[in-house]
């Protein structure tokens, strides 16, 4: 069973500091170094569970690291996914003897699933937290993937990675690599740190999705953290205002108590910054902005905020 973290920030704190939410290196769950054997139905699609004697493909978190859980989908035409036995799960195997996982002795591995693997992280209320951030180390083996993910078949190989903004019905990407072969991508063979612009006062989960259907071709996850300011910045939060807001116009006012130039950025719902200017005024030109829900990042001297805008 799926948990929900919750942060509440204490309601007397006048001074925002950084701290880590809730995350995962994966060094909670025991290891057992040998394959994991599904004895669900390869046919169907079904929840997958911790085997004994087995990787630990689930964990529930008991209040230290953040749980997740996995879950298996068929191709179109199903194929035997993880009925043969293959290596998924928690593990202390690295990627390469060069590539160590970035943080501890363990991370998360998922190779050969002939199907759709999912692994679905708890999710996490960031009430209260300011400035939120979410970053994961990945690694993708250097071998030879195959199509370019667009069909749910063998030898369509895809991964997927990618935040649920709960609140706002909306999915921010991290990676995707549907529409293009993996080895096109020069994503491969290091880790990499990936990051979402997600936004405060909201409920996320962070979900991985994969699809491969060789034991050479495997994934590798480490180091998932998300963190944010604690504490209500009233200082920083009341410093700014955003108008109109939803915006028809082609343009907002950025409106900040104190003089002098702002950095703004803005990222559409996929993570992708659309905007990233320095403004001495207060109207920021949106024109090229297509109707939809965006993140905007102020920031002035040492005040930083997030807010949302909705263009109509």
């Amino acid at each position: 069973m799926m948990k929900k973290i919750t942060f509440i920030a204490a309601l007397f704190m006048s001074v925002a500091s950084f701290a880590q939410i809730a995350g995962t290196s994966f060094e909670e769950p025991s290891i057992v170094t040998v394959q994991y054997v599904d004895t669900g139905d390869a046919t169907v699609a079904h929840d997958l569970v911790n085997n004994p004697d087995e990787p630990n493909v689930d964990y529930t978190s008991t209040g230290g690291e953040i749980g997740f859980d996995a879950r298996y989908e068929p191709y179109d035409t199903p194929g035997e996914g993880l009925s043969d036995g293959d290596f998924v799960g928690v593990t202390d195997f690295a990627p390469t003897g060069d590539d160590p996982y970035t943080d501890g002795d363990q991370g998360y591995q998922i190779s050969d699933s002939d199907g759709n693997y999912i692994l679905e992280f708890d999710q996490v209320d960031l009430t209260g937290v300011t400035d939120p951030t979410l970053s994961l180390d990945y690694f993708i083996s250097e071998t030879g993937y195959e199509g370019d993910g667009t069909v749910n078949e063998s030898s369509s190989d895809r991964l997927r990675i990618y935040v649920r903004d709960l609140t706002n019905s909306t999915e921010i990407d991290i990676l995707d690599t549907t529409g293009s072969d993996i080895n096109d991508l020069a994503i491969e063979g290091s880790w990499i740190t990936g990051t979402a612009a997600i936004l405060p006062n909201t409920t996320i989960q962070l979900v991985i999705e994969a699809r491969i259907n060789a034991g050479a071709e495997a994934f590798f996850f480490d180091n998932l953290q998300i963190g944010g300011s604690l504490g209500i910045n009233d200082a920083n939060e009341s410093q700014f205002s955003v108008y109109p807001n939803p915006a028809s116009n082609g343009f907002v006012n950025i409106v900040s108590k104190v003089s002098g130039d702002k950095e703004v950025a803005v990222f559409d719902v996929l993570g992708k910054q659309v905007i990233n200017t320095t403004i001495t005024g207060e109207r920021l030109n949106i024109s090229a902005l297509n109707s939809g829900v965006y993140i905007v990042k102020i920031n002035q001297g040492n005040a930083s905020v997030t807010k949302k805008l909705v263009v109509k």
